[in-house]
């Protein structure tokens, strides 16, 4: 199967080359002239075949509507699914080309539509008016749930393999109830892998602290939270020498309490809710002796005020003393989408994954939420089902081929960050996004309360919390087990 490669995807070829070879720092660039590329461009070339999934057919000019969020309304991630033209930019001219040739190979169009919000209300009323606008729709994550009954699983599409790294399996297996998947985290738009969770560190800060490089320690397994504790609580500094601490000291982590607590619990591997043998979730979390002790650990570390100091107890406000503006400040909770925001500073930056519970732990999390994530409506119709298989399964796999390398290798790893320790530390975040349903489906039922309880509130009392908030979740488990009974 051969098909004419553009300069842009031959840019990237060369980037991603060049890096895994060794390039340079944070000046470096790929070596390569735009008259070199249009040339080979202009050749016929093999590109990757298709996965085993699919195979290439004439869709005689269907057209795939695909309907989103606007990236002025989801600012907080990056969701950009076309683009009208090439304009220079790597990234959104690998989208452009990822479209364009899914175009060429199907003889199809695709078709994406930019809407302000997307709720559950526009999903029912759709549904309800037996309409289907569009073939996908691309769903809020906390969201999706309030919804359920208008959804189609995506076990419906052929063609469609949920297990293959395209589509992050380690996220869209939380939306698997009752044996079928209700949203999908697919790498056709990188919404989810942008909201990664991992924390941004003042170099010069820690370079202050005199101790082993942040990197190193990542790389050695010894990233752990007791370690960023102890780490935090040492770059505390009464700056302003006046025996109080208050806004003129400097500071381990500004976060919100939502932002902080969910990376350090999801981060250690605790889960709030699992789910049963059939497939139906259980709120686990107040019966998981194990995980409660790993919290109330973590609860404890971080209740030193050096290392974090709420001057805001709310629950999604940044309320941590301290900021990078003026270096009076170690960690802040971000993500990939962050390290564009953090370009703009003057500050030497790294980014570190979030860190394990314990040295035992066999594998680093980066929590995702706060995403745009893919659904299927009822009202999807039959003839309809299996193009649109074909062309998400052909578009998440080929968008896994160009456009998330083009995301690494060209934005995170050339123009946002400052060294070459920091590309391996997103290699690790990238492939350890991860979901969590207490979070990702029910964070103002499940992750928000107890966030709240246990912390904010300052009652300290785990245990207290998770039985005070047991019959509220068992309700609505029962609830959304009486929705998934009658589909």
């Amino acid at each position: 199967m051969k098909y004419r490669i553009t300069a842009v995807i031959l840019i990237l070829i060369i980037l991603i080359t060049t890096v895994s070879c060794g390039g340079g720092g944070k000046d470096k660039t790929a070596v390569t002239t735009a008259s070199s590329a249009e040339t080979a461009a202009d050749a016929t070339t093999e590109i990757p075949k298709l996965p085993p999934s699919v195979t290439q057919t004439d869709l005689e000019g269907f057209e795939l509507k695909i309907n989103h969020h606007s990236q002025q309304w989801l600012s907080w991630a990056k969701n950009i699914l076309d683009v009208e033209e090439m304009d220079g930019d790597l990234f959104n001219d690998a989208i452009f080309e990822r479209n364009r040739l899914i175009e060429e190979m199907f003889n199809c169009k695709i078709s994406v539509t930019d809407q302000e919000r997307i709720g559950a209300d526009h999903v029912s009323k759709e549904v309800m008016a037996g309409l289907s606008t569009y073939d996908v729709w691309y769903n809020y994550d906390i969201w999706v749930l309030n919804a359920i009954e208008y959804l189609m699983p995506w076990e419906v599409l052929d063609y469609i393999d949920l297990g293959a790294e395209w589509w992050n399996p380690s996220a869209t297996d939380v939306f698997e109830l009752n044996g079928n998947h209700y949203a999908a985290a697919s790498n056709f738009s990188v919404s989810v892998l942008s909201r990664c969770a991992g924390f941004a560190f003042d170099k010069d800060v820690y370079e202050q602290l005199g101790t082993d490089s942040l990197y190193s320690i990542v790389d050695n397994n010894k990233w752990t939270v007791d370690k960023m504790a102890e780490t935090c609580v040492a770059a505390y500094s009464d700056l302003n020498g006046n025996s109080q601490m208050d806004d003129g000291d400097r500071f381990g982590v500004n976060s919100s309490f939502k932002e902080l607590y969910n990376r350090f619990f999801l981060g250690s591997g605790i889960s709030y809710v699992g789910k049963d043998d059939e497939g139906f979730p259980l709120f686990t979390l107040p019966d998981d002796v194990g995980a409660i002790n790993k919290i109330q650990h973590i609860i404890e570390l971080f209740s030193d005020r050096r290392a974090f100091n709420p001057a805001e107890r709310t629950i999604a406000e940044s309320g941590g003393m301290g900021s990078f503006n003026n270096s009076t400040l170690l960690f802040v909770s971000s993500n990939l989408l962050g390290l564009e925001n953090l370009r703009a500073l003057e500050n030497d930056i790294g980014f570190v994954p979030n860190p394990k519970y314990d040295e035992a732990q066999d594998r680093y999390y980066a929590p995702s939420f706060g995403a745009e994530i893919a659904v299927l409506l009822k009202t999807l119709p039959e003839d309809r089902m299996d193009n649109t298989g074909m062309l998400m399964e052909a578009l998440s796999y080929y968008s896994d081929k160009f456009v998330i390398p083009m995301y690494k290798e060209v934005l995170l790893k050339t123009k946002y960050t400052r060294d070459n320790e920091s590309e391996a530390m997103i290699d690790i975040i990238i492939n350890s996004v991860s979901f969590e349903f207490g979070l990702n489906a029910w964070q103002d039922t499940v992750a928000n309360p107890f966030v709240i309880g246990a912390i904010v509130k300052e009652n300290g009392n785990v245990v207290s919390t998770l039985e005070s908030m047991r019959s509220s979740v068992d309700y609505a488990i029962q609830k959304l087990n009486e929705k998934l009974l009658s589909m």
